[in-house]
């Protein structure tokens, strides 16, 4: 999960992390609008930090640091329970006669804030570090509080997780030029070998109890956000840390730039937390509550919307609707869209349906030309030929900007598919794709997706400006 727009190679048009970066601080200044846009959903839950969306995996930013620091602030939810809010992500923090319990540790440039939070309400060490999952802005943090006084004169933390973790932490390594590129980060800031993370030291399966000061903790797995997510559970204090499951808006679970999400599970997950009758809720985003009727209903309600949505899919798949059909026909009830923690911020009714039937089908999309497409370079050729050539396609584009911007942005692709170099054809990207995000239909992930396109073509423009001659 980001926030906000960094560095993007594009391969394909020779494009490197350079360019690309100017080119984006180019649109940014000329549209600055669309920081506003971002800004929107990107906070997650929590304030906005455009230094931290930016930088997520890099301990050493300078300007991610500070601004953490700045506007990280500590809630006690409950006696020595304190949820630590940092912008974009929550870290909870539990006092035990043993020492702390610390549920997730923030993004890379979170580690220091978390401390300084963490120590302004407590001197105890660290006894034990627990990942409810393995995202960057829920365990990259660790750095700062393994290097504590008071924790490494106590012999320094256990770091407890699910075992996918270690998992996901091998996904980082092999694939970090693809995470860099979905993730909307710059390739150098993602880790480079093992050392560059904190690894759990101990692992479970489904469930652990732990015992902390006298205190249980349990730890149960359910693949909801992640595979590897967990939720941690006290019961003598009734205080249950969410993780991802609940976030205070429709959930990230149909994420098109991420591996498959569960789905099933996470209404599993929503249900049994809420019988479990929690009187504090920690969650991994957004604000703490402490109305235990609240909770229950908000996690029924939650896990009401997904099913709705589940059931949905599993109908229009048994009816054998062609798959754009099922996400086309699906319904969203008042009850679900006038909610206010089911607000449509970072992903749709519609992308959770995909991701739905991503998790029961293959990657065909029903429609017969695509199982083996001609290349798209070639589709876009006939497109621009049937049009009349490239200046028609354009000006159609055009006139679509103000009245439906989603067809102008798929004549906008055919033309790009076609002649990406052509200055009419960039210009248009860019006109196309700034206006879509500043659609309000927009919401984060698609907004970062089309902010990327207007870059990509930025780009180019700025490439043939410095080399009059190309």
């Amino acid at each position: 999960m980001t926030d906000s727009p960094s560095a993007l190679e594009h391969g394909d048009l020779g494009l490197d992390v350079a360019e690309c970066t100017a080119a984006r601080i180019d649109l940014v200044v000329g549209y600055p609008e669309l920081m506003a846009r971002v800004a929107e959903g990107g906070s997650f839950g929590g304030e906005y930090s455009r230094p931290a969306g930016q930088a997520m995996f890099n301990r050493h930013s300078g300007p991610a640091v500070e601004d953490l620091r700045a506007k990280t602030r500590v809630v006690e939810v409950a006696p020595r329970s304190w949820l630590v809010r940092l912008p974009l992500v929550n870290s909870a923090v539990f006092e035990t006669d043993d020492g702390l319990v610390v549920c997730d540790t923030a993004m890379a440039p979170g580690g220091p804030a978390l401390l300084e939070a963490i120590r302004s309400v407590s001197a105890s060490p660290i006894h034990t570090i627990v990942y409810s999952h393995g995202h960057v802005d829920h365990a990259y943090g660790t750095w700062a509080l393994l290097e504590d006084a008071a924790t490494i004169a106590a012999g320094g933390p256990r770091i407890v997780a699910h075992r996918g973790v270690a998992d996901r932490f091998d996904y980082y390594l092999r694939l970090r030029g693809s995470l860099a590129r979905y993730m909307n980060q710059p390739p150098h800031h993602l880790p480079t070998s093992r050392d560059d993370l904190a690894w759990p030291t101990e692992t479970f399966d489904e469930r652990l109890v732990l015992t902390v000061g006298g205190e249980e903790i349990h730890l149960v797995h359910h693949p909801a956000e992640t595979d590897d997510q967990c939720y941690a559970w006290f019961p003598d204090r009734r205080a249950l840390y969410s993780a991802d499951y609940y976030q205070g808006f429709l959930p990230n679970l149909g994420n098109g730039k991420r591996t498959q999400r569960g789905t099933d599970d996470w209404v599993l997950a929503m249900r049994e937390m809420a019988d479990l009758g929690p009187l504090f809720l920690f969650p991994g985003h957004g604000e703490p509550i402490t109305d235990p009727e609240l909770i229950r209903s908000e996690f029924h309600l939650l896990a009401d919307a997904l099913e709705h949505i589940i059931d949905h899919v599993v109908d229009g798949l048994n009816r054998r609707l062609r798959k754009d059909l099922i996400v086309d026909t699906l319904d969203w009830p008042e009850r679900f869209a006038d909610h206010p923690t089911l607000a449509i911020q970072y992903v749709t009714p519609g992308d959770i349906a995909r991701m739905v039937i991503k998790r029961w089908t293959g990657w065909w999309d029903d429609i017969p030309s695509h199982w083996s497409p001609a290349p798209l370079v070639d589709q876009a050729s006939t497109i621009v030929d049937l049009a009349g050539g490239l200046g028609p396609l354009v000006a159609r584009a055009r006139s679509l900007v103000d009245a439906d911007v989603a067809q102008a942005c798929h004549l906008a692709d055919w033309a790009w598919y076609a002649d990406p170099h052509h200055p009419d054809v960039q210009q248009l990207v860019v006109d196309a794709y700034t206006a879509r995000v500043m659609d309000p239909a927009s919401n984060t992930q698609e907004i970062l997706v089309y902010l990327d396109q207007a870059a990509a073509a930025r780009a180019l423009q700025l490439r043939t400006a410095g080399h009059p001659d190309s």
